[in-house]
């Protein structure tokens, strides 16, 4: 005859249980502890410079992810009065692969203001908007000495 012994089918159950919620707080952990980061910048290849009336920026990164998809590039500029100024630029959006690689790339740049700017020291601004698997996230350059650039009357 069978004899069910009903603490051990319970212990059972709950090593059985405890185990698989080890598992999934192991998983949620790791997927929150994981990078999700688009990209990393490389600002000590970025380069702003006069080009033909307007600027030439060159821009580096290691794009980490290709699940995103760019939605909005803006572009703005603080003179050196503080004042942000639109800017636009020669491309749209910009797409790649995601690599372990850093991936120069370059656009011309005009600054639209219907406002005087102001000669001296610019900071170049921009935003990127990418929608994502987990929702849009926005990302900025980074604040480095080589989005500084002169601005002078030409």
């Amino acid at each position: 005859m069978f004899s069910f012994d009903v603490e051990n089918i319970t212990k059972g159950i709950g090593v059985v249980t405890a185990s698989f919620a080890l598992i999934g707080g192991g998983y949620t952990l790791w997927d929150k502890l994981e990078s999700k980061d688009i990209l990393t910048w490389a600002p000590e290849y970025f380069v702003i410079a006069p080009h033909d009336g307007d600027y030439k920026v060159t821009v580096a990164r290691e794009k980490h992810r290709d699940d995103c998809t760019v939605t909005d590039f803006t572009l703005t500029v603080r003179d050196s009065e503080n004042i942000v100024h639109q800017a636009s630029s020669s491309i749209g959006k910009f797409m790649g692969p995601a690599s372990d690689t850093v991936d120069t790339f370059a656009f011309k740049m005009a600054i639209e203001s219907d406002q005087p700017v102001a000669q001296g020291m610019a900071t170049l601004i921009a935003y990127i908007d990418y929608a994502c698997p987990e929702g849009n996230v926005a990302v900025t350059y980074p604040d480095h000495e080589n989005l500084t650039f002169m601005i002078t009357k030409e």
